[in-house]
């Protein structure tokens, strides 16, 4: 996304000025912007709509996220990973530990979510009320930028209900006696709103191929229905949301033109940024706009000028690596897989597994192009250069390392990442369109050579059982599209939303003590799996974050959530 930032307290203190402060007169200062001038110049409406690109995800809160921070620690709340030492990076650990010390509407986490989604909110609102006085950029520019900001609202929006539920719905620039006595909007409607705004954006966005090599990374019609897609799916809308995925997927010439990239890594690669398989990602530049929470993620490693993990704080978890079938289409626990937990756990299984995932005795190429062998299980690193990534509390706690994201063209010695990171994709798409068709109970093999098979072709499955309708597995069929998508969309910040909106966050996040959160079989003398935090998810509060306090205290409207 090449869009131009700037300095946001400067912007900020102008925007007070021009939309608060000014009484209009008959005469406009000329060594100020105002209201009367602030938006006339085009170079102002442009930046302050790629403020509300820069608040994606993080709303640029003081003390919040980063917007890489908040995509990536966001799995360390679901069952795909564990994040060690997590106080600087959104307290994940302490979330889903479930202890209401550590999970509370005083913590700062839920404080920043709040905060950061509604200065965002504030931001679009604020450029949809002002643009329309811009008289040079034209009216069909205009129209596209309303549309970006509409999105980027919409999605902002459904980040809040996610998290909070039933939230006030804010849709015009608030005065600070106003925002304190706004009440609740029911959910329902919130997604009415949302559904209508995304229709709106995609009625005047163009297509991707429409963006000018410049604008790449601008919210595009594509964008704006797939989002339309995704609220639909986290809402229970079947019907409607299989609609959007086969109108995106059958009227390619109108919406635009998306296919699975050949290569999986490919996906996340620096040097194929706004490839056709990306729909909507937050632009990251080399050397302007970079992040480095990588640093913190992969193995250590060696060669001439790389720059070894600074340490290993958001690992996989066990569980996540025994969701990766076997090539033949089973999972590993059936009867037949060839599974060999002691002896080769990690042979003749989904080839996204070793896109995903680093594991012991894994071939690493690093950013100088070196070549070498990842020893994890303790004691059996040949040197001392590579014992430090055997598992244990200097290194990876889980037994495992992540793979993907990881950019080899990072500068040597650094890990400043240029790479985009994916917001949604053409493979969510299909698997969107797989899970809505199986719970109207209508998947078939038609609907499944256009989803699921597609998708395990291009991760290296071969053999026809892995392939084919209904699948080489006893697991049912709405388990095996549930798997699918996690094993496919792992560490791009969707798990968390899953396991909460199928109702399933009681079961894989419970762990009491005896039966923590595993790692690998490294343990006891490599007889036993790691164990790495204990969780708990309460049903009856923790679908819901409670509101802040801050928030509860300044405006006697709100109401806290249930069981907060």
């Amino acid at each position: 996304m090449r869009l131009r930032y700037f300095n946001k307290t400067k912007f900020i203190i102008i925007l007070v000025v021009a939309v608060v402060g000014c009484k209009k007169i008959d005469l406009s200062p000329k060594d100020r912007y105002t209201d009367d001038n602030f938006w006339q110049v085009n170079g102002n409406a442009f930046n302050a709509l790629a403020t509300c690109y820069s608040q994606q995800i993080s709303g640029g809160q003081p003390g919040s996220s980063s917007a890489a921070q908040a995509y990536f620690y966001n799995e360390a709340l679901s069952d795909n990973a564990f994040c060690p030492l997590d106080v600087n990076v959104g307290t994940p650990t302490q979330i889903s530990s479930g202890s209401d010390a550590n999970f509370n509407p005083g913590i700062n986490r839920v404080k920043y979510e709040w905060g950061s989604y509604y200065t965002n909110i504030r931001s679009c609102n604020l450029f949809l009320e002002n643009i329309d006085k811009n008289t040079t950029l034209g009216t069909p520019l205009i129209e596209r930028m309303k549309g970006e900001a509409r999105y980027l609202r919409a999605h902002a929006i459904f980040r809040l209900t996610n998290f909070f539920g039933d939230v006030p719905l804010i849709t015009k620039v608030q005065t600070p006696e106003e925002a304190k006595v706004v009440s609740k909007t029911p959910k329902a409607d919130v997604i009415k709103f949302i559904l209508s705004e995304l229709d709106a954006a995609a009625a005047v966005l163009p297509k991707r191929e429409e963006l000018a090599p410049a604008d790449r990374g601008r919210i595009t019609k594509g964008a704006a229905k797939a989002m339309k897609a995704r609220v639909l799916l986290y809402n229970n809308q079947w019907a409607e949301c299989a609609a959007v995925c086969e109108d995106l997927m059958n009227n390619q010439p109108e919406n635009g033109t998306y296919t699975l990239q050949a290569s999986f890594p490919d996906i996340f690669s620096a040097t194929n940024k706004y490839n056709s398989e990306v729909i909507a990602d937050l632009g990251y530049q080399q050397p302007n706009r970079t992040w480095t929470d990588w640093s913190d993620f992969g193995p250590f490693y060696t060669g001439s000028g790389a720059t070894a993990a600074t340490n290993s704080n958001l690992v996989p978890t066990q569980d996540l690596v025994e969701s990766y079938l076997t090539l033949d289409g089973k999972n590993i626990f059936e009867p037949g897989s060839g599974y060999d937990e002691n002896n080769a756990p990690y042979a003749n299984r989904d080839p996204r597994l070793g896109y995903t995932i680093v594991y012991d005795k894994y071939r690493w190429i690093n950013n100088l192009g070196n070549s070498q062998i990842i020893y994890i299980k303790p004691g059996t690193a040949p040197d001392a250069t590579n014992k430090k990534n055997e598992a244990g509390p200097t290194a990876t706690t889980s037994g495992y390392y992540w793979r993907k994201y990881f950019d080899p063209t990072a500068p040597a010695g650094t890990f400043n990442y240029g790479e985009n990171i994916v917001i949604q994709r053409w493979a969510e798409v299909l698997l969107m369109e797989a899970e809505a068709k199986t719970m109207l109970g209508q998947m078939d093999a038609t609907v499944w050579d256009k989803t699921i098979k597609p998708l395990r072709i291009r991760a290296g499955f071969v053999n026809t059982l892995a392939l084919n309708y209904p699948g080489n597995t006893t697991m049912k069929m709405i388990d095996q599209v549930r798997n699918e998508r996690r094993c496919e969309l792992a560490f791009e910040s969707l798990r968390y939303d899953d396991i909460k909106r199928w109702k399933i966050a009681e079961v894989v996040l419970n762990h009491p003590p005896g039966n923590e959160v595993r790692g690998a079989k490294f343990a006891s003398n490599n007889t036993a799996f790691l164990k790495l935090v204990v969780r708990t998810f309460n049903p009856a509060k923790h679908y819901l974050w409670p509101i802040p306090t801050e928030s509860i205290q300044t405006d006697p409207n709100l109401t806290q959530n249930p069981g907060w």
